[in-house]
């Protein structure tokens, strides 16, 4: 093979990028994302710290509450506490008491899982409403003049 013939067949080959090399690269970008995070609420929440107790529910909760924001993520190395821990950070950060699971599973034999949730605050309750004073027992009636009284 001729030197320059070789020598553009390196330049070539140094600029391009090879199909395999490339999937790695949108991989790892894809898992150093973070949590991709759609506000559901223009509610500014003071932030708690990232390690704030938080609940993971599997549905909506009774008690009434408000959406802060849609939360997912792609993990490949679970937390400690599994991997929805991957999203209370940003529950946290974004001021949630509970996150509500709406997926969580592993997607291929590598371990690599998709979670994702809706962060929400409760609403405080309201006070309970004052007791209406019991109604006051009817006066006895005075006897009528003439009539015959019980002793």
């Amino acid at each position: 093979m001729h030197f320059r013939s070789r020598q553009r067949m390196h330049e070539r080959m140094r600029y391009t990028l090879s199909p395999a090399v490339a999937g790695a690269l949108l991989a790892l970008a894809a898992c150093a994302g973070g949590v991709k995070t759609v506000r559901t609420s223009d509610a500014q929440l003071a932030p708690r710290p990232s390690d704030c107790p938080l609940e993971f529910l599997q549905k909506a909760p009774e008690r009434p509450y408000d959406e802060l924001a849609e939360l997912e993520t792609h993990v490949t190395a679970a937390p400690a506490g599994g991997t929805r821990e991957a999203l209370r950070p940003k529950a946290c950060e974004l001021g949630a008491d509970a996150v509500i699971v709406t997926r969580d599973f592993v997607t291929n034999a590598y371990g690599h899982a998709i979670v994702a949730g809706t962060a929400i605050k409760y609403r405080a309750e309201a006070p309970p409403a004052p007791e209406a004073p019991a109604p006051e027992a009817p006066a006895p009636e005075a006897p009528r003049p003439g009539a015959p009284v019980n002793l």
